[in-house]
């Protein structure tokens, strides 16, 4: 992966977010992070550092989506916990 996109996943877990391997932990076919509280959970599901989507549940729908690169959707679910903290 690209150091930009491990950058923004360091973000993440800086941030207070959990991270999982799926799969074969050695080499998982893809990564879940997931951070929830009050209600609302977030998660962004990694294949590649071009291929990650996000998705927020608040009280069991699902309010916001992003797709794209790593660095794309860390921004984008980052932005959503500003505006949660404002």
């Amino acid at each position: 992966m690209d150091d930009e996109h491990i950058a923004a996943l360091r973000k993440l877990v800086l941030a207070g977010w959990s991270g999982v391997p799926l799969g074969n932990p050695a080499e998982p076919e893809a990564l879940v992070y997931t951070r929830g509280r009050l209600g609302i959970l977030d998660s962004v599901h990694v294949r590649s550092y071009d291929n990650a989507m996000a998705i927020r549940a608040e009280r069991g729908r699902n309010t916001r989506t992003s797709e794209g690169p790593v660095s794309k959707v860390v921004a984008d679910v980052l932005s959503w916990q500003k505006g949660d903290d404002a």
